[in-house]
């Protein structure tokens, strides 16, 4: 597999900082767009089919408020796909597991944008088949988007 950090049209827009997940289908690395500073996700897919089904999900969902914003994809046929996204520092997971203790009202928050989030899934006849809490990422002002569409 050709390594994210060796691909000119990635690096030429793009500096990579750090890897910050991994999966049986993906890398994710934490990166800066060069031409405005932006933070923002860089997804390794190493599968085609979770590629092509992410990719066109994405697209058929863009705008939706509580979905993780698709900002381009870079992918040739003898390469891995990178799709560039949003960058959102923490999911879900992460933040039940901090033990602080969460109020009803943040609980019933979070249950309006999942499910908000699932409508416009099932609305453009998408199904995603991974809903758990670490694909549900929370952005800076708290707001929930459902990520990882690799398996719909």
């Amino acid at each position: 597999t050709w390594s994210i950090h060796m691909r000119s049209e990635i690096t030429a827009k793009y500096e990579v900082l750090n890897r910050v997940g991994s999966g049986a289908y993906a890398d994710v690395y934490r990166a800066i767009r060069l031409s405005d500073g932006a933070s923002v996700a860089l997804k390794e897919v190493h599968d085609s089919q979770s590629a092509s089904r992410e990719i066109e999900a994405l697209r058929l969902l863009k705008g939706s408020r509580n979905v993780v914003v698709l900002h381009e994809f870079f992918w040739r046929e003898d390469e891995d796909a990178v799709l560039v996204l949003e960058f959102l520092g923490t999911d879900l997971a992460a933040v039940i597991g901090e033990g602080d203790g969460v109020g009803v009202g943040e609980i019933k928050g979070w249950m309006v944008q999942a499910l908000s989030a699932v409508d416009e899934c099932h609305r453009n006849m998408i199904v995603h088949r991974d809903l758990k809490p670490s694909n549900f990422l929370v952005s800076d002002d708290g707001a929930l988007k459902l990520a990882d569409f690799g398996q719909v």
